[in-house]
């Protein structure tokens, strides 16, 4: 039997005891999930996995295939024998990193990889399969928004840096993420993101809204609705909880898809540290969200945050891109 090699692994301060406890007392008292507590067990990530492996465009041939090829053109825009570092931003099992460390293997005159994730599951499992040497690996058990998270990534480094965001856009709020990429990303350094798209004929917000109804089946299905309520059974809260429902919302210009459950009774619910949170019944609490962007309005956004587009590539079905970027 093949011996599994040892990872050691950073733990930074959003996974503390104490800041999990406020977040989540945050979370029932706004009546919002932060997204982290989607994942902050084996059985969640596991959940999600298969979430990722049914619905995602990557997991089909065709769409591992579309990433593969985009991000082999992502090369002729990187100068060559120069050391690299990539950082993967919320890695998850690390796929699509892997199809473009190996690309970068062809050009680095050295190469190494900080991956940095909210699930210990499936960092590790991007950690094990990962092609390049272990001793080039960092894993990192974090919040990507988490300040000694950025902090530790505003540290002096050689040679050049590439930033990878696949797949956490849609969940994260946009305007967040970009004031702490701010913080982080020099001029030289270059960003690769992948987005989730409406599939739509024009930027008319008719058209829009046409284009994220063609996609809720995406996420109005079994498999979801059992991630996302995994949440409820871990607290505890499963049956204080009523009218799962799946709609459409709007937020700075952006249309997203929200799951959300409501309180069937008034209460109060203990979080721990002597805390309790009120509820009313029929107060939503919302579980997750899910942005879906069109390309003109994402490339906007982009600009307000100085970032030049050095190319896209879209998928064949306009249901999702990816972006190169640079201040």
């Amino acid at each position: 039997m093949k011996s599994i090699p040892y990872f050691p692994i950073q733990v930074f301060l959003s996974h503390s005891l104490s800041a999990w406890e406020e977040r989540k007392y945050n979370c029932l008292l706004h009546g919002e999930i932060d997204p982290i507590f989607h994942y902050s067990t084996a059985w969640q990530s596991f959940l999600w996995k298969r979430v990722f492996e049914r619905y995602s465009p990557f997991k089909d041939a065709q769409g591992y295939q579309f990433y593969k090829d985009t991000l082999k053109n992502v090369i002729p825009y990187l100068p060559t024998s120069l050391p690299y570092e990539l950082i993967s931003l919320g890695c998850g099992t690390g796929e699509k990193d892997h199809i473009f460390l190996n690309e970068l293997l062809a050009i680095a005159s050295e190469l190494s990889w900080i991956c940095i994730d909210t699930s210990l599951q499936l960092l590790l499992e991007a950690c094990i399969h990962c092609p390049i040497n272990k001793e080039k690996i960092t894993p990192i058990l974090s919040d990507i928004l988490w300040k000694d998270t950025l902090e530790a990534l505003q540290t002096d480094h050689m040679g050049r840096r590439i930033f990878t965001l696949f797949g956490i856009l849609p969940n994260i709020d946009p305007f967040l993420l970009f004031r702490s990429l701010e913080s982080i990303l020099s001029p030289k350094d270059y960003l690769v993101l992948s987005a989730h798209l409406a599939p739509v004929k024009t930027e008319s917000t008719e058209d829009y809204l046409e284009g994220i109804e063609s996609v809720l089946d995406q996420y109005d299905n079994a498999e979801t609705r059992l991630w996302l309520t995994e949440i409820l059974r871990d607290w505890g809260i499963e049956d204080k909880t009523e009218l799962f429902n799946i709609s459409i919302g709007m937020e700075n210009n952006f249309f997203r898809i929200e799951a959300t459950v409501y309180w069937k009774e008034s209460g109060s619910i203990p979080v721990g540290s002597g805390k309790e949170v009120p509820i009313i019944k029929g107060k939503p609490l919302r579980l997750f969200y899910s942005y879906r962007f069109t390309v003109e309005r994402l490339e906007e956004f982009f600009s307000k945050w100085h970032y030049k587009v050095l190319d896209r590539w879209i998928f064949h079905n306009k249901e999702e891109g990816i972006w190169l970027l640079q201040h």
